[in-house]
This record gives structure tokens, C-alpha cells and sequence, in this order.
């Protein structure tokens, strides 16, 4: 269905002069089709027609002359920074959903692991159990017990550490220590009676703890823009004519980048089954500085001391990050 001289478009009202609307852009054009669905739903969601890819072609080959495109003013030929993010962390969250982190044993590997940690586990147990009952005995004869002390405190290292293992797998093989009563446990103490609560909860459960932490990392990923923003203001403090936003579009692509190499990663080690996907990691420095070059305009030695400077400037929001989903975890 085509407009006629005269009509209005539908969306906002304005006179029609041509297919498009010259207010808000809508087509003339009003389908109802099946195929017409499917054109929006590509274009909406998928952007087919060449926007999406066009981006992550420059993002992975031409990254600073990306950047400094779209801060130019390029905003309808690539697909805006913020969106990038979204579209790469949901496909690293897929893929991690999936596949499981890369380097990690699968689920039935694990299970396997830790029944044999909780068997060897309950064999110590047993064999501390014994050597209490034998230095009971011993102390009721009057004897030396320093031999069975010794070999006790062996096996409760031991039973620690299978402790460790067990919880590391998944599997928990007992929540009791070796302390003989079996109601020792870690606790922190801060004097503030809730926190203290939650503390001994995820000391408890360090399970659990992690899954909160990784639910919050995906919700709360964005956060990784916040708080680079500060640095990268203060790192470019010297830089004339660069404003906020220029180092918003800088980060958000630069972290759309690694969501999508996180992503890769999985895929390298989880479904291609390859070895070495740690080593793809290196991609990051070297896109980094590409891409500090070609967006601030830097030389080749400005370029590898900034991008220095940008690496450990990255590991310190990591780990203020990752500091803030633990806070997170611990305290819901």
C-alpha cells in the first residue's frame, strides 16, 4: 500500500512528500505480509542489510579508524557503540551458558571428579576417626600420643585440602571439618551481626556465592563503562578537543571487542575443541593499541605507552568489577 497525494504518515501525522516521511523517516510503504515481518524483524533485531557486520568487520580490522568514524558523526552507517556491547554480551552469555568457560572440565567430568574426592575424603575421615579412638586409648594407658598427633594432623591437612578440591568440582563432600567434633568452622568476624551473617554464609556456600556473582556479571556489565570512564578522562587529561563521549565510544567498542573475542574463545576450546585459546587473549593489547592510535590520533611510541598505560588501567576496573559482585553476592 503506497501513499496518495495528500495523505498523512501514520506514525506522525506530517504531510507525505515522496516514500519517506521527512519528520520521522517511516516508509510510506505499509505492509501486511509474512515476508514483511520478516524484513522488519532482520532489520530491527538482525540489521542484515549490512550495518552490524560493516561494524564488526572495522571493529576487528580497522578499530581506531571505527571509533573516530563514528565520533565524526558516521552514525547511521555503523551500528552504535552501546548496541554493539549489548549484541556482545549476550552472545558471550549464549555461548558461556552453553559451552561452559573456556579451559574448564565438562559437567560430567567434574561429577566424576568430585565423587572420587568425596570417597577419598571419607576414607580420611574414617582413618582420623580411628586415630582418635587410638589415642584415647593411648592417654588412658598413660602413653606418648605425639606419634598419632603427628599422623593426625597429617591426615586433616589432607582432608582440607580434599575439602578444597571437592568444593572447587561442585561437589561439597562434607561441610564438617577434621577437627574432630565436626562443628569448627572459618568464620570472619567484623562486629557488624548481619554482615557477619552473610559472611559465614558464602564461607559456607562458596558455591552459591559464585552463581550470584555470575548472574550480576551479565546484569551488570555495563557498569565496566562507568567506571573506566574516570580513568580514561584522567589518562587523556593532556589530549585537547576530546570530550567524554569521545572516550565513551572508545571503551564501549573496545569492551564490545572483548565480549566478542570472550565469546570466540568458548567456541575455540567448547565446540571446534582446539587447543591454545588462551593465546587469543593477545589479541587484546594489539586491538587496543590499533585502536588508541587510529582514535587519538597517536604516533606508533605514544601509541605502546598509552596502550600500556590502558592495560593496567583495565585489570584495575576488572578488578574493582569483580570487588563489586562480590559485595553484590555476598550482601543478596
Amino acid at each position: 500500500m503506497h501513499a496518495q497525494i495528500g495523505e498523512s504518515c501514520r506514525n506522525c501525522g506530517a504531510a507525505l512528500v515522496g516514500h519517506y516521511c521527512h519528520e520521522c523517516g517511516q516508509s510510506s510503504h505499509i505492509h501486511r505480509t509474512l515476508g514483511a515481518w520478516w524484513h522488519d524483524f532482520s532489520h530491527g533485531v538482525l540489521h542484515i542489510e549490512g550495518q552490524v557486520w560493516r561494524t564488526i568487520a572495522f571493529l576487528f580490522t580497522r578499530p581506531g579508524e571505527l571509533t573516530r568514524r563514528y565520533i565524526a558523526g558516521e552514525r547511521r552507517r555503523f551500528l552504535s557503540p552501546l548496541a554493539l556491547y549489548l549484541f556482545g554480551v549476550f552472545l558471550l552469555y549464549v555461548a558461556y551458558s552453553i559451552f561452559g568457560g573456556f579451559g574448564s572440565i565438562n559437567a560430567s567430568d567434574a561429577r566424576e571428579a568430585a565423587t572420587e574426592v568425596h570417597a577419598e575424603a571419607v576414607k580420611t575421615q574414617g582413618q582420623i576417626a580411628a586415630l582418635d579412638r587410638q589415642r584415647s586409648s593411648i592417654l588412658a594407658d598413660k602413653g606418648n600420643v605425639g606419634a598419632v598427633d603427628q599422623e593426625r594432623a597429617r591426615l586433616a591437612e589432607r582432608y582440607r585440602q580434599l575439602e578444597l578440591t571437592s568444593t572447587a568440582l561442585g561437589g561439597g563432600a562434607t561441610k564438617a571439618t577434621a577437627s574432630g567434633d565436626g562443628e569448627h568452622e572459618e568464620r570472619v568476624i567484623t562486629g557488624w551481626k548481619s554482615l557477619d551473617e552473610k559472611l559465614a554464609h558464602a564461607i559456607r556456600d562458596p558455591e552459591f556465592l559464585l552463581f550470584k556473582m555470575e548472574a550480576n556479571g551479565y546484569k551488570f556489565s555495563w557498569a565496566l563503562i562507568l567506571l573506566s570512564m574516570p580513568f580514561m578522562g584522567l589518562v587523556f587529561i593532556w589530549k585537547r578537543g576530546v570530550a567524554m563521549f569521545d572516550h565513551a565510544v572508545f571503551v564501549t567498542y573496545s569492551l564490545s571487542f572483548v565480549s566478542l573475542l570472550l565469546a570466540m574463545m568458548i567456541l575455540w576450546a567448547k565446540l571446534a575443541h582446539l587447543p591454545g585459546e588462551a593465546f587469543l587473549l593477545l589479541a587484546f593489547p594489539v586491538h587496543l593499541f590499533f585502536q588508541t592510535r587510529g582514535a587519538y590520533g597517536l604516533g606508533w611510541l605514544s601509541g605502546l605507552v598509552m596502550t600500556i598505560i590502558l592495560c593496567v588501567m583495565a585489570e584495575l576496573v576488572l578488578l574493582l568489577w569483580v570487588i563489586g559482585l562480590l559485595a553484590l553476592g555476598i550482601a543478596h
